[in-house]
């Protein structure tokens, strides 16, 4: 835990509150403005563009880029040049397929040389992801990134009925309330975006009904949520045979299963706008109100399906998903390949958008840890501890029991004790001293026959027994 976040956390609410209102000044500033504005003006002028007009839009980017990149990265410079490629022999993205994929190991290796020399330190913005693996990335973008992935995200909460001002709440993953907290508030407040924060880290029982309420409080109408952050809270009014009408409920960053969906809009008597998207910032795709599928974001990035041998697969083929980010200048992803795999939708969505739309992304697969205090934890949560960490290759969390959960590692050839301390740590910070993190070293994680694992597993059945 930094210094910062120890003051934060010693700090009374009101204090709380003006820091964090501090901090959404500052990001307020380098991410909206007259900037973000001009670009929305644009983004939502995209969206009715023709396929074609669209693929128009993302060649003219897309040579943009890989000019930039050739000439001032000195990875995609020695790249092409080993390739004996140029700028000239990109006119559209199908020329594309003359680079290759760019693996997560590629970026680990040649990350320095893949930071633009044109963008000193002080213009370099840092992300991070550790994906469901829990093998952390980290990487850099430029602040155009920044307000680029706004906007688009923006722009499905209009389709969602939400407008830039209106006052929404989130369950995400920052630690906003202090976790050795036991009394409401559970929540603060972000009077810069007009959030209401909702702390995801207690979810117990007994403090669902002070959630509520202050949802009601609020006039909330929209609430930004990981499914199963958001499954949570509408399971507990399913069974308690409660409503919470809402216009809309936005899910994020987990896999959006169809019994959540389900439950979520009972609960809230409206509809689930998802989106699936990255850290990395090369792929967006947006539920809208058709809720006909993912409509793939073409102004934000190119989207590739492709199979093991990183052809392109057909419309309705499953395929793994190998995405170029189109505005990321201070560190160009290009044919990024996720650990995701999804398939083309034939058809078009009736909402007369011009974007492609795309099948739900179903390979990731999750499960709630739940704690002895009855907190119901979120498996995106538990992302957060690994965000920092460069030494591990791969990662599973496994709950044994109320009182313990393992934490099973592959290390990296730098990995040392302080690394296992910061981890243990972090876990701690998110869910409290009275649960015992064991770390224990394995060579390899287990997969199934299909070649994937449970990043989450737990052996504990939670006080919210899903029914589906």
């Amino acid at each position: 835990m930094g210094k910062l976040e120890a003051i934060y956390n010693r700090s009374p609410v009101l204090l709380q509150t003006v820091l964090l209102n501090f901090k959404a000044a500052e990001l307020y500033a380098e991410r909206y403005g007259r900037k973000f504005w001009k670009l929305f003006e644009q983004f939502d002028k995209n969206q009715w563009l023709s396929p074609t007009e669209l693929e128009t839009y993302q060649d003219e980017k897309l040579r943009i880029l890989l000019d930039h990149a050739f000439n001032e990265v000195p990875y995609y410079h020695e790249l092409m040049k080993t390739l004996r490629l140029g700028p000239s022999d990109f006119k559209t993205k199908a020329d594309l397929h003359k680079l290759p994929v760019l693996t997560k190991d590629d970026i680990r290796k040649h990350r320095t040389r893949m930071i633009s020399r044109r963008y000193p330190k002080l213009l370099l913005r840092h992300g991070h992801t550790s994906g469901t693996t829990g093998s952390p990335l980290d990487f850099y973008y430029n602040i155009q990134t920044c307000i680029v992935h706004h906007v688009a995200d923006w722009r499905q909460k209009q389709w969602a009925g939400l407008k830039y001002g209106d006052w929404y709440a989130t369950l995400l993953g920052r630690v906003i309330v202090p976790i050795e907290q036991t009394r409401p508030p559970f929540w603060r407040r972000n009077y810069i975006n007009n959030q209401l924060f909702l702390s995801s880290f207690h979810l117990q029982e007994e403090n669902l009904p002070s959630y509520f309420a202050e949802l009601r409080k609020a006039n909330i109408l929209t609430i930004e949520a990981y499914p199963s952050t958001a499954y949570i809270l509408a399971l507990y009014l399913n069974q308690k045979g409660q409503k919470l009408p809402l216009r809309s409920v936005l899910t994020t960053s987990e896999t959006l299963f169809s019994y959540q969906r389900e439950a979520i809009e009972s609960a809230f008597c409206c509809k689930v706008f998802d989106t699936y998207g990255m850290s990395e910032r090369v792929a967006l795709a947006s539920e809208c109100d058709h809720h006909s599928g993912h409509h793939l974001n073409s102004d934000y990035g190119i989207t590739e399906f492709l199979d093991s041998s990183d052809e392109p697969v057909s419309e309705g083929r499953l395929g793994k998903i190998v995405a170029t980010g189109l505005y990321n200048f201070a560190m160009p992803l290009i044919r990024y390949e996720t650990n995701d795999a999804c398939s083309i939708k034939a058809e078009g969505c009736t909402c007369g958008r011009g974007f492609t739309l795309m099948d739900d992304v179903t390979t990731k697969s999750e499960s709630i840890v739940t704690l002895a205090d009855g907190r119901l934890i979120s498996p995106s949560v538990l992302t957060h501890p690994f965000k920092p960490m460069d030494n591990i290759a791969e990662s599973q969390i496994i709950q044994e029991s109320l009182q313990e959960l393992v934490v099973k590692v592959v290390r990296r050839e730098h990995y040392s004790t302080r690394d296992e301390k910061a981890l243990i740590a972090g876990f701690h910070e998110r869910l409290g001293d009275r649960i015992n993190i064991k770390v224990e070293y394995v060579d390899s994680i287990p997969r199934t026959s299909n070649g994937k694992f449970k990043w989450v597993v737990s052996k504990v059945t939670p006080n919210f027994t899903p029914s589906h």
